[in-house]
């Protein structure tokens, strides 16, 4: 009978571990209406590359797979520029964000307010740039190289660049995602 207990348990944890990896890359959910975004003080957000802006190969972060991963400066950010899934995304751990929690909406089980996705083009369904619902990150960055402060890297049809610690990521439509510790930001 021990035995059934501890293998239960065992699988107990095992389901739920698998859960909470899951991730479907076309699920999202915005803010409705009604949820209160926490608001982001308008200087942590970079508007625009700085003209001496240097631009650095994107094969410098390719990976064997094709996407291109970076770390975001000295900061605990990463973007991923996926040309498989047509989007990049912009991610960092729960306990590196320094701004206010965003409310979870009630379709979403997993974690969110701690990636931003940008899609290539706009989908017939939703929205450009969006809080997507995940069950973990997107992709791992412990092997990515870094771009660094003052650089931006260019890719099928996304422009990205690195203010302090803060990324900032443009589709080809001028629709944004901009990630930090301090800062988020989404335009449509």
């Amino acid at each position: 009978m021990r035995k059934l207990a501890v293998f239960g348990v065992a699988l107990g944890v095992i389901l739920a571990a698998a859960g909470c990896v899951a991730t479907d890359p076309t699920t999202s959910d915005t803010p409705s209406q009604t949820q209160a975004l926490p608001s982001i003080d308008p200087s942590l957000i970079p508007t625009a590359a700085p003209v001496t802006v240097i631009d650095v190969p994107a094969d410098n972060f390719k990976t064997s797979y094709g996407d291109i991963i970076f770390k975001v400066g000295q900061g605990p950010t990463w973007c991923t520029i996926s040309p498989d899934f047509g989007y990049t995304v912009c991610e960092q751990s729960e306990v590196a964000t320094q701004y206010a929690p965003i409310q979870v909406p009630m379709s979403c089980q997993y974690s969110y307010g701690y990636q931003v996705r940008l899609w290539g083009t706009k989908p017939a369904d939703g929205p450009s740039a969006e809080f997507p619902c995940n069950g973990g990150a997107f992709s791992d960055p412990s092997a990515a190289g870094t771009l660094l402060d003052g650089q931006r890297v260019v890719a099928d049809g996304f422009s990205c660049f690195v203010s302090g610690v803060t990324a900032r990521c443009e589709n080809q439509d001028g629709a944004y995602i901009v990630l930090g510790p301090q800062a988020w930001a989404i335009g449509n």
